[in-house]
């Protein structure tokens, strides 16, 4: 019993260490929100803020012999700047965008991106450079 409480001791400082920080956690939701938000509202302004300049965002097109297509941050970023949602089959409920962050460690972190208006979810890859978080890698899906 007593090997197991040292052991314990031992590894709370290091698994402690290893968890992210509440202002980590925050700005990596930011970073998301600006992200499929901006996208969401055609404000590419936003989502130029969110992603990395060498970002490529990816999607295996199924429907084309699974070939893997890609889209470059600048791209993405004139694709929000023209982006018009679908008509709304649902217009009264409010758009809502759900993060869910799977791992942060050592300036990097993974996390995925739903949405209840958009057909679509992302899985995303962030850096944190020159303390800011930056989204870097995009794998996206459609919902089925």
């Amino acid at each position: 019993m007593k090997k197991l409480f040292l052991c314990a001791v031992i590894a709370m400082p290091l698994l402690s260490r290893a968890q992210a920080t509440l202002p980590d956690t925050t700005a990596i939701r930011i970073a998301c929100e600006n992200y499929v938000g901006g996208f969401y509202a055609g404000d590419g302004d936003r989502v130029e803020k969110a992603v990395h300049t060498d970002l490529v965002k990816r999607i295996v097109a199924k429907q084309q012999d699974y070939k893997i297509m890609n889209m470059p941050a600048a791209d993405l970023i004139n694709a929000a700047k023209n982006h018009r949602n679908a008509p709304d089959k649902n217009p009264a409920e409010p758009f809502k965008l759900t993060v869910q962050i799977y791992d942060v460690a050592n300036g990097i972190a993974c996390a995925k991106i739903t949405t209840n208006k958009m057909s679509f979810f992302d899985y995303v890859q962030l850096a944190k450079i020159k303390d800011e978080w930056k989204i870097i890698n995009v794998l996206w899906a459609y919902n089925q």
